[in-house]
């Protein structure tokens, strides 16, 4: 059976190096760039509710979709990435997400989509001189908009991979979760989406956001079922969103659906503690 799988694999590769230039692979990249939130949720949708487990989550059938995504043909360490990620250092998790620059995902302006985005914005105090945080800023699309609905006494951003263009307008950070280099309650506000999927131990980075944020938390997760191949270095599945919620008790956590992502707001009451 391993001998097929290889086999196919192999087949798989040949025909799609024989039948895509590196002009086709560049085109369904630039095609995807272009492309909304609200489309990627849907295209997952069919990929994941409506293919046949036994060909979605083979090697062969997603070979090429993580061609045109990640926009090389060397893909074998990006297939694999899930088998891998736990036995990484911290340097060597920095270093893989670094490598990512030229993927889809890394010059996509953000992973949000609009319903998301303007629930995050609808329940953000707009009170004067908040500070707040962005976990896993990407790009800096959501620090972007958020600068311009409140009159911030501090607005910062942090990545495994620092953005280096944001540096004049922002205060941004290296660094990742569960490990932050911030003080407790140093931040009233903190935004952290498309985030959750990807750390290695969801339950003590929540604890992490819990430790550094003052009032409120703010997280946003795609609604997803589990598969081995997913073109987005996902280690965390969200299907069911109760897990995720129950990280944060004791603390008040409303979720909401939001056209294919999960939308958590979480209201921090730390009177006890202070």
């Amino acid at each position: 059976m391993r001998q097929l799988r290889q086999l196919h694999n192999m087949e798989a590769h040949s025909l799609f190096q024989g039948n895509c230039s590196f002009a086709c692979r560049e085109s369904i990249a630039k095609w995807y760039l272009t492309m909304k939130r609200e489309w990627t949720n849907r295209i997952r949708f069919v990929l994941d509710e409506l293919i046949p487990p036994i060909i979605r989550d083979s090697g062969w059938f997603m070979w090429p979709f993580y061609v045109a995504a990640y926009r090389t043909f060397s893909v074998r360490n990006l297939m694999t990435f899930k088998s891998k990620a736990y036995s990484m250092t911290d340097d060597e998790y920095a270093s893989f997400y670094g490598s990512l620059g030229n993927s889809v995902s890394r010059l996509r302006s953000t992973d949000l989509n609009s319903a998301s985005l303007n629930s995050i914005i609808d329940q953000i105090p707009r009170s004067t001189g908040l500070s707040i945080l962005d976990v896993g800023t990407g790009n800096g699309y959501l620090l972007e908009r958020l600068e311009e609905i409140a009159p911030w006494a501090r607005i910062a951003g942090i990545d495994v991979v620092p953005l280096g263009n944001k540096q004049n307008r922002f205060e941004i950070y290296g660094g990742a979760l569960p490990k932050l280099p911030f003080r407790d309650n140093e931040f009233d506000v903190i935004t952290c989406t498309h985030v959750m999927e990807h750390v290695l131990d969801p339950l003590a980075s929540a604890k992490e956001l819990i430790r550094v944020a003052r009032k409120y938390i703010f997280v946003v997760v795609p609604r997803q079922r589990y598969y081995y191949y997913t073109l987005d270095e996902h280690l965390n599945f969200y299907q069911n969103i109760e897990p995720l919620m129950s990280y944060f008790k004791p603390f008040k956590v409303t979720a909401s659906l939001q056209r294919g992502d999960w939308v958590l707001s979480i209201v921090l009451d730390k009177s006890g503690d202070c």
